[in-house]
């Protein structure tokens, strides 16, 4: 009878153990993204460099520093403005998709403020040429009325 009863503690013990140890941690797919990328588009009269410095920020969130320098040539002359957008609040869904969603204040070579909306989705892939890439179609918005300023589709190309 004591072994019957001493079995039967033993497989209680078993089964009110914390089960919470188990549990495994959310893995942080934020290091995934980390590096410099860069793209270049090219519309008639109008180049425009685009950089983003991705880092991390804390498990699953990068900040992205998103430079983009836009010539705009016209007859005799050329005309630059360089933008600065710092991404802060970027979540990593996946080893390979982030989220942006954010208002942004942007720092604008012209000194005229720009508050922008900046949306889209991320997804990393590997192009034909054996390189990382960030392909995104990314949207800028005026945050209060939320008219769309532009919507563009970007392979940004690991460096």
């Amino acid at each position: 009878m004591k072994k019957l009863i001493f079995c039967c503690l033993v497989i209680l013990m078993g089964a009110c153990k914390d089960k919470n140890k188990d549990v495994e941690p959310e893995p942080d797919f934020a290091p995934e993204f980390v590096g410099k990328y860069e793209t270049t588009t090219v519309a008639p009269s109008i180049v425009t460099k685009q950089a983003w410095d991705v880092t991390v920020k804390e498990k699953n969130q990068l900040n992205i520093l998103y430079n983009k320098n836009t010539e705009v040539k016209v007859p005799g002359t050329s005309i630059t403005l360089d933008q600065e957008y710092s991404l802060v609040n970027v979540k990593s869904t996946s080893k390979d998709v982030f989220e942006i969603n954010e208002i942004v204040d942007v720092k604008q070579s012209n000194g005229k403020p720009l508050q922008q909306k900046v949306q889209g989705i991320a997804t990393k892939v590997v192009n034909a040429a054996g390189v990382p890439q960030i392909n995104i179609t990314i949207k800028f918005s005026d945050p209060g009325t939320g008219a769309v300023a532009l919507e563009e589709y970007l392979e940004f190309k690991k460096k």
